[in-house]
């Protein structure tokens, strides 16, 4: 306890002999600058030229000096940061001692740099297990670990700052398996950012994969595979009128097709069955916003109420929510269910106010690129990084395809 607070004093007297060593030095040469500006500039004592170097110099020291304190207190609270970060992944040894960042040096690769961390004697293969913390907690992507010289009590960690880092871009499609197994989604978009066009395509991937889930290692015939039952709810009566003919669409009443589906999942809830051979729904609402903003505040309230409840306990009754509208306003989501969500996909480019209400500081800082039509960005619920992607396009002969599958589960 003694030592911590000796070190603590020392760390602080260190700063301010720092800072009034400069201000010494500061002060000399501005009362220097007198003798040079008369003797060897030739500039008359109390001329306006003379006021003005005289003057502009003390300005031009005084903002260094505040440049050194910003400095100085930008570095504690970064300090303070890193402390609180390895306290939270609890990344210490059998004396409760925390490791810490010493140095940071220029890494051989373009914006690289390399953490000197004491290692308190935690083990390498302790520090590697928590590569994905240590990321967080310096916002860096880690490239390599290994010890420092050969000595166990300093590692060098290899990383890049984030703001360098542009996140790999997928290209997505039915096909590929990007994003292919997912219990709930969200997609936030503007208009024209490509929103529906990424949801006709998610669907349709995600019928694929839940139709064969249990086809693995079997004949494909129809008894092995799994039945799924689609509920298309589109209040604009819109983006999938292909499907009004189909019985599970649901148009201007799209509010009857919620209420059908948290129907179903209630009797599986009071039933007390195991829901393991009934078909999985896959619900989907487009445009939830404008839905919400058609109701009375009465059926409003009913409708959130539903929603959520799919989104809290869906997963158990293979009930699969999928939502999307264009701000994601956590009043459209009652009891905290928006943090449900296991995947967000985000596509165009929002306004910091819309990012601020589904994403962290953190990972909003790895948003660096601009998004045209049908470029986005997926947070997986649990990953510290997001992945951009790019919506593939589809044929008409696919789109006619993809149609098919979609209107063979709504009956």
């Amino acid at each position: 306890m003694k030592n911590n607070i000796l070190k603590k004093i020392n760390h602080i007297n260190l700063k301010i002999i720092f800072i009034l060593l400069y201000i010494v030095l500061a002060q000399l040469i501005f009362h220097r600058a007198e003798y040079i500006l008369i003797n060897f500039m030739e500039l008359k004592q109390n001329s306006i030229l003379y006021y003005v170097y005289k003057y502009g110099l003390g300005i031009i020291l005084t903002l260094i000096l505040i440049a050194l304190i910003i400095t100085l207190k930008r570095f504690k609270i970064n300090k303070k940061k890193e402390t609180k970060g390895m306290e939270d992944i609890k990344l210490k040894n059998g004396n409760n001692e925390f490791m810490r960042c010493v140095d940071i040096i220029k890494g051989t690769e373009e914006n690289q740099n390399i953490y000197v961390l004491e290692t308190k004697n935690i083990p390498l293969s302790i520090i590697k297990e928590n590569k994905d913390k240590l990321e967080m907690i310096y916002d860096i992507k880690i490239d390599y670990i290994e010890y420092k010289n050969g000595t166990t009590k300093y590692v060098n960690v290899y990383g890049t700052p984030m703001k360098y880092i542009k996140p790999k871009l997928f290209q997505v499609n039915t096909e590929d398996q990007f994003m292919a197994n997912f219990q709930s989604l969200l997609v936030v978009g503007t208009s024209g950012s490509g929103k529906t066009y990424y949801t006709y395509q998610q669907l349709v991937k995600l019928i694929l994969n839940v139709s064969k889930s249990k086809n693995k290692n079997k004949n494909e015939n129809e008894a092995n595979f799994e039945k799924v039952l689609v509920f298309v709810n589109d209040r604009k009566n819109e983006d999938f009128i292909q499907f009004k003919d189909c019985p599970n669409y649901y148009g201007i009443n799209a509010i009857d097709g919620i209420r059908k589906v948290h129907e179903i999942f209630m009797e599986r809830l009071n039933s007390g069955e195991s829901s393991e051979d009934k078909p999985t729904i896959i619900c989907l609402i487009e445009e939830y916003a404008v839905l919400l903003n058609s109701l009375d505040k009465k059926e409003a309230e009913e409708i959130k109420d539903k929603v959520a409840d799919l989104l809290f306990a869906g997963r158990s009754k293979k009930v699969i929510p999928i939502v999307s509208l264009q701000r994601c306003d956590s009043s459209y989501f009652v009891r905290g269910s928006r943090e449900q969500f296991k995947r967000i996909a985000i596509l165009g480019n929002n306004s910091p106010i819309l990012l601020d209400m589904i994403l962290g500081k953190d990972l909003q800082s790895q948003i660096t690129e601009n998004n045209p039509q049908g470029y986005g960005y997926l947070y997986e619920d649990g990953n510290p990084k997001l992945t951009r992607f790019k919506v593939g396009k589809i044929t008409e002969e696919e789109k006619e395809m993809f149609d098919n599958v979609i209107r063979s589960k709504m009956c």
